[in-house]
Protein backbone atom coordinates (compact mmCIF):
# COMPACT_ATOMS: atom_id res chain seq x y z
CA UNK A 1 0.00 0.00 0.00
CA UNK A 2 1.46 3.41 -0.92
CA UNK A 3 2.23 5.72 1.96
CA UNK A 4 0.22 8.92 2.31
CA UNK A 5 0.81 12.02 4.40
CA UNK A 6 -2.34 11.05 6.32
CA UNK A 7 -1.42 7.45 7.17
CA UNK A 8 -2.21 7.95 10.88
CA UNK A 9 -5.31 10.09 10.25
CA UNK A 10 -8.12 9.07 12.61
CA UNK A 11 -10.79 10.79 10.54
CA UNK A 12 -11.60 13.57 12.99
CA UNK A 13 -12.07 17.15 11.83
CA UNK A 14 -9.19 19.64 11.92
CA UNK A 15 -9.90 21.99 14.90
CA UNK A 16 -8.88 25.03 12.81
CA UNK A 17 -11.48 24.20 10.16
CA UNK A 18 -14.14 23.48 12.82
CA UNK A 19 -13.47 26.85 14.52
CA UNK A 20 -13.60 28.77 11.23
CA UNK A 21 -16.82 27.05 10.11
CA UNK A 22 -18.45 27.66 13.51
CA UNK A 23 -17.51 31.36 13.43
CA UNK A 24 -18.84 31.59 9.86
CA UNK A 25 -22.13 29.96 10.89
CA UNK A 26 -22.52 32.39 13.84
CA UNK A 27 -21.81 35.36 11.59
CA UNK A 28 -18.59 36.16 13.48
CA UNK A 29 -16.26 35.14 10.65
CA UNK A 30 -16.27 35.34 6.90
CA UNK A 31 -15.67 32.94 4.07
CA UNK A 32 -12.06 34.17 3.89
CA UNK A 33 -11.52 32.76 7.39
CA UNK A 34 -12.87 29.37 6.30
CA UNK A 35 -10.70 29.41 3.17
CA UNK A 36 -7.62 30.23 5.24
CA UNK A 37 -8.31 27.27 7.54
CA UNK A 38 -9.06 24.95 4.61
CA UNK A 39 -5.89 25.95 2.74
CA UNK A 40 -3.71 24.44 5.46
CA UNK A 41 -5.92 21.45 6.17
CA UNK A 42 -7.08 18.16 4.78
CA UNK A 43 -10.47 16.97 3.61
CA UNK A 44 -12.00 13.55 3.14
CA UNK A 45 -13.19 12.77 -0.40
CA UNK A 46 -15.89 10.09 -0.34
CA UNK A 47 -15.33 7.12 -2.59
CA UNK A 48 -18.36 4.95 -3.40
CA UNK A 49 -18.93 1.72 -5.33
CA UNK A 50 -20.77 2.10 -8.64
CA UNK A 51 -21.83 -0.66 -11.03
CA UNK A 52 -19.51 -0.84 -14.02
CA UNK A 53 -21.26 -3.60 -15.93
CA UNK A 54 -24.28 -5.85 -15.56
CA UNK A 55 -25.07 -9.30 -16.90
CA UNK A 56 -28.11 -10.33 -19.00
CA UNK A 57 -30.28 -10.65 -15.86
CA UNK A 58 -29.46 -7.13 -14.73
CA UNK A 59 -27.23 -8.26 -11.86
CA UNK A 60 -23.96 -6.39 -11.29
CA UNK A 61 -20.93 -8.15 -12.72
CA UNK A 62 -18.29 -5.58 -11.83
CA UNK A 63 -18.11 -2.46 -9.71
CA UNK A 64 -15.75 0.47 -9.72
CA UNK A 65 -14.91 3.04 -7.07
CA UNK A 66 -15.73 6.67 -7.84
CA UNK A 67 -15.82 10.12 -6.27
CA UNK A 68 -19.16 11.90 -6.06
CA UNK A 69 -20.38 15.03 -7.83
CA UNK A 70 -23.64 16.71 -6.87
CA UNK A 71 -25.71 19.13 -8.92
CA UNK A 72 -27.29 22.18 -7.30
CA UNK A 73 -30.67 23.68 -8.11
CA UNK A 74 -28.94 26.21 -10.35
CA UNK A 75 -27.31 23.41 -12.39
CA UNK A 76 -23.78 23.91 -11.06
CA UNK A 77 -21.83 20.78 -10.17
CA UNK A 78 -19.83 20.32 -7.00
CA UNK A 79 -17.38 17.67 -5.82
CA UNK A 80 -18.30 16.39 -2.36
CA UNK A 81 -15.76 16.61 0.46
CA UNK A 82 -16.06 16.24 4.22
CA UNK A 83 -14.19 17.52 7.27
CA UNK A 84 -14.54 14.25 9.21
CA UNK A 85 -15.68 10.64 8.95
CA UNK A 86 -18.74 11.34 11.14
CA UNK A 87 -20.05 13.99 8.74
CA UNK A 88 -19.37 11.74 5.74
CA UNK A 89 -21.20 8.81 7.34
CA UNK A 90 -24.21 11.06 7.99
CA UNK A 91 -24.34 11.54 4.23
CA UNK A 92 -23.62 7.93 3.21
CA UNK A 93 -22.55 5.21 5.68
CA UNK A 94 -21.18 3.06 2.83
CA UNK A 95 -18.77 5.72 1.52
CA UNK A 96 -15.06 5.21 2.13
CA UNK A 97 -12.94 8.22 3.14
CA UNK A 98 -9.93 9.21 1.08
CA UNK A 99 -7.94 11.88 3.01
CA UNK A 100 -6.31 14.51 0.80
CA UNK A 101 -4.87 18.00 1.26
CA UNK A 102 -7.48 20.65 0.45
CA UNK A 103 -5.39 21.70 -2.52
CA UNK A 104 -5.70 18.20 -4.01
CA UNK A 105 -9.47 18.21 -3.43
CA UNK A 106 -9.74 21.56 -5.25
CA UNK A 107 -7.58 20.27 -8.11
CA UNK A 108 -9.79 17.16 -8.38
CA UNK A 109 -12.95 19.27 -8.46
CA UNK A 110 -11.59 21.37 -11.32
CA UNK A 111 -10.35 18.27 -13.17
CA UNK A 112 -13.85 16.75 -12.92
CA UNK A 113 -15.39 19.91 -14.39
CA UNK A 114 -17.02 20.91 -11.09
CA UNK A 115 -17.94 24.50 -10.33
CA UNK A 116 -17.50 24.08 -6.58
CA UNK A 117 -16.18 21.99 -3.73
CA UNK A 118 -19.14 21.20 -1.44
CA UNK A 119 -17.97 20.56 2.11
CA UNK A 120 -20.06 18.66 4.69
CA UNK A 121 -23.22 18.35 2.59
CA UNK A 122 -24.98 16.58 5.49
CA UNK A 123 -23.78 19.10 8.08
CA UNK A 124 -23.18 20.09 10.71
CA UNK A 125 -22.24 23.20 8.68
CA UNK A 126 -22.28 23.02 4.90
CA UNK A 127 -19.85 25.27 3.03
CA UNK A 128 -19.24 25.63 -0.71
CA UNK A 129 -15.98 26.82 -2.23
CA UNK A 130 -16.96 28.44 -5.53
CA UNK A 131 -15.15 29.34 -8.77
CA UNK A 132 -12.37 31.84 -8.04
CA UNK A 133 -11.78 30.53 -4.51
CA UNK A 134 -11.67 26.97 -5.84
CA UNK A 135 -9.01 27.98 -8.38
CA UNK A 136 -7.05 29.80 -5.64
CA UNK A 137 -6.99 26.72 -3.40
CA UNK A 138 -6.05 24.50 -6.36
CA UNK A 139 -3.13 26.78 -7.20
CA UNK A 140 -1.74 26.44 -3.68
CA UNK A 141 -2.93 29.72 -2.13
CA UNK A 142 -2.10 29.90 1.58
CA UNK A 143 -2.74 32.69 4.10
CA UNK A 144 0.24 34.77 5.17
CA UNK A 145 -0.68 34.44 8.86
CA UNK A 146 -3.45 33.31 11.15
CA UNK A 147 -6.92 34.23 9.97
CA UNK A 148 -8.50 37.15 11.88
CA UNK A 149 -11.12 35.03 13.71
CA UNK A 150 -8.54 32.76 15.31
CA UNK A 151 -8.04 34.96 18.39
CA UNK A 152 -11.57 34.16 19.58
CA UNK A 153 -11.02 30.42 19.20
CA UNK A 154 -10.10 27.88 21.86
CA UNK A 155 -6.45 27.95 23.06
CA UNK A 156 -5.53 24.73 21.20
CA UNK A 157 -6.91 26.14 17.94
CA UNK A 158 -5.02 29.45 18.42
CA UNK A 159 -1.77 27.55 19.07
CA UNK A 160 -2.25 25.38 15.98
CA UNK A 161 -2.94 28.43 13.82
CA UNK A 162 0.14 30.25 15.13
CA UNK A 163 2.39 27.25 14.50
CA UNK A 164 1.00 27.02 10.95
CA UNK A 165 1.86 30.70 10.44
CA UNK A 166 5.39 30.35 11.77
CA UNK A 167 4.99 31.27 15.42
CA UNK A 168 3.12 34.54 15.52
CA UNK A 169 1.43 37.26 13.61
CA UNK A 170 1.84 37.50 9.88
CA UNK A 171 5.09 39.04 8.77
CA UNK A 172 4.46 40.68 5.43
CA UNK A 173 7.35 42.20 3.57
CA UNK A 174 6.49 44.71 0.88
CA UNK A 175 8.76 44.44 -2.11
CA UNK A 176 7.32 47.49 -3.79
CA UNK A 177 7.59 45.68 -7.15
CA UNK A 178 5.05 44.79 -9.79
CA UNK A 179 4.72 41.21 -8.56
CA UNK A 180 3.61 42.31 -5.09
CA UNK A 181 0.97 44.67 -6.52
CA UNK A 182 -0.33 41.90 -8.78
CA UNK A 183 -0.64 39.50 -5.83
CA UNK A 184 -2.50 42.10 -3.75
CA UNK A 185 -4.94 42.73 -6.62
CA UNK A 186 -5.63 39.00 -7.02
CA UNK A 187 -6.21 38.54 -3.31
CA UNK A 188 -8.52 41.55 -3.22
CA UNK A 189 -10.50 40.25 -6.21
CA UNK A 190 -10.74 36.75 -4.74
CA UNK A 191 -12.09 37.85 -1.36
CA UNK A 192 -13.76 41.19 -1.89
CA UNK A 193 -15.36 40.57 -5.21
Amino acid sequence: MPSTPFGDDGGSADPRIVAALAAYERGEGGSADVLAALAAGRLLIPVVAVPESVDATGAEKETAMATVLTTGRDGRRGLLAFTCVESMQRWNPAARPSPVPTRSAAEAALADGADALVIDLAGPIMFAVDAADLRSLASGWRPLGPWPGVEGAEPAVRAAARSEAGGGAARIRSTGGRVWRRVRRRVRRAFIG
